[in-house]
């Protein structure tokens, strides 16, 4: 079964915990506004969620949201985001 179907269940609450801590972790480490990065990271998460690259989510950045968004960020985020979200081994979701 694709993970991705419309009926799958959506974790929310785990997710948007995983968008907030990238996000601060991110600003506090760079300096930039942790509402301008809780953007970018929030539509990288999701677009991972849903089965895209970083590759193709730094061109979706790049072409219409934010020109010159560097892909070791994007890759960054797609990296995090699949293992804070992988399940625990022998159990449950983390």
């Amino acid at each position: 079964m694709n993970p991705n179907q419309p009926f799958m269940p959506v974790d929310t609450f785990r997710i948007t915990t995983v968008i907030e801590h990238l996000a601060r972790e991110f600003a506090a480490h760079s300096g930039e506004s942790r509402h301008l990065v809780a953007m970018l990271v929030e539509i990288i998460v999701w677009r991972t969620v849903h089965g895209q690259s970083a590759g193709q989510i730094t061109r979706f950045l790049d072409d219409h949201v934010a020109p010159g968004v560097r892909e070791d960020f994007v890759a960054w985020v797609v990296s995090e985001t699949s293992r804070r979200l992988a399940p625990v081994p022998g159990g449950g979701a983390r």
